[in-house]
């Protein structure tokens, strides 16, 4: 699309993690930034005749999105690191070498729009990715190219059919590039974090149960490893005390919370009406924010389930542009 509207095209692949991690873990399916990525992206490239450039990042990728992913487990939460890798290597590290490269523009497949110097959803409502591209700032928007997001991925694919592109149908990948089997906590003891059993209680400070490691669990999981009789789930966990904190699923509805590290995408009043989204799957929910001492504080119009610290919250308006983003620090406002 973009050498169809005339744009001289430079193709990247950036190397996040060493290709040997992909050996000795024995992974052999589709996982971004791997091996068989790097084959594709190369087959494209020849296919249309551009040139290829393979980026090795993966010292400045281990100093900042391996040891946040590290370091907000320590502290309880769960991490978002495609948020905040969208923001520091993609459209920071990476997006910068392009310029400095002499690019006029970096294009990416996500899916998702800009239009006037706002970031928007994209026409398919399924695989639209703005709520993972809303780290990115706000002076960045002009600089950036997003074909895809007026096209569905089956649209994508008819157009790669009839140009003569074979693209063999992969499965999505749900996996993070840097731990490809999937095995978080044999990640995380590899990064000094170790499992350190303790109690299960429940809302009322009752005794239920004893946990496998506070990191193994994250706010609304229902599979705990306990039988009381009633569906319980993970409220909050409490990490100077090892304790986890379960109940029934009611007490996890929640209408307040509040966001901190706030990226801007739209010039904004102190308090306005939008539509936030807490995880990428959940539906957005119309909301009033307003905003003190540089936190944003979110009421939301209807209850949201399983408001997670450390998961990111996204402020669209009522047209689809992202207002706002930010992670989130703790439910309630008391």
């Amino acid at each position: 699309m973009l050498l169809k509207n005339g744009y001289e095209v430079v193709a990247y692949h950036m190397k996040t993690v060493p290709d040997d991690i992909f050996i000795t873990k024995q992974v052999n399916h589709k996982v971004c930034c791997s091996p068989s990525d790097t084959f594709d992206a190369k087959k494209i490239a020849n296919f249309f005749g551009v040139q290829f450039k393979v980026i090795h990042i993966e010292d400045e990728f281990r100093r900042t999105i391996i040891k946040y992913f590290v370091e907000e487990y320590k502290k309880g939460r769960t991490p978002n690191p495609c948020y905040f890798c969208n923001d520091w290597i993609k459209f920071g590290i990476l997006f910068e070498i392009m310029l400095r490269d002499g690019m006029d523009y970096v294009s990416s497949g996500h899916y998702a729009r800009i239009r006037d110097g706002k970031l928007y959803k994209a026409k398919s409502v399924e695989k639209d990715q703005s709520y993972f591209l809303a780290s990115i700032k706000k002076e960045k928007l002009n600089k950036i190219l997003l074909p895809n997001g007026d096209y569905t991925k089956k649209e994508i694919r008819e157009i790669a059919k009839e140009i003569g592109l074979h693209v063999h149908s992969k499965k999505e990948s749900q996996d993070l590039c840097f731990i490809p089997d999937s095995n978080i906590s044999g990640f995380l003891k590899e990064n000094g974090i170790h499992k350190n059993s303790g109690l299960i209680i429940d809302t009322k400070g009752n005794v239920i149960g004893t946990h496998k490691g506070l990191y193994n669990y994250t706010i609304g999981q229902r599979k705990i490893g306990i039988a009381t009789g009633n569906r319980m789930y993970v409220k909050t966990k409490n990490v100077e005390k090892n304790l986890l904190i379960v109940g029934k699923k009611e007490v996890l509805y929640s209408t307040k919370f509040i966001v901190s590290n706030l990226n801007f995408l739209q010039d904004i009043p102190e308090e306005v009406n939008g539509y936030v989204k807490v995880r990428k799957k959940f539906k957005e929910v119309p909301c009033k924010i307003y905003f003190k001492n540089d936190k944003m504080y979110v009421e939301s119009f209807e209850p949201i389930f399983a408001i997670t610290p450390g998961q990111i919250a996204v402020v669209y308006d009522k047209e689809g542009a992202v207002m706002v983003s930010g992670e989130i620090d703790k439910e309630g406002w008391n």
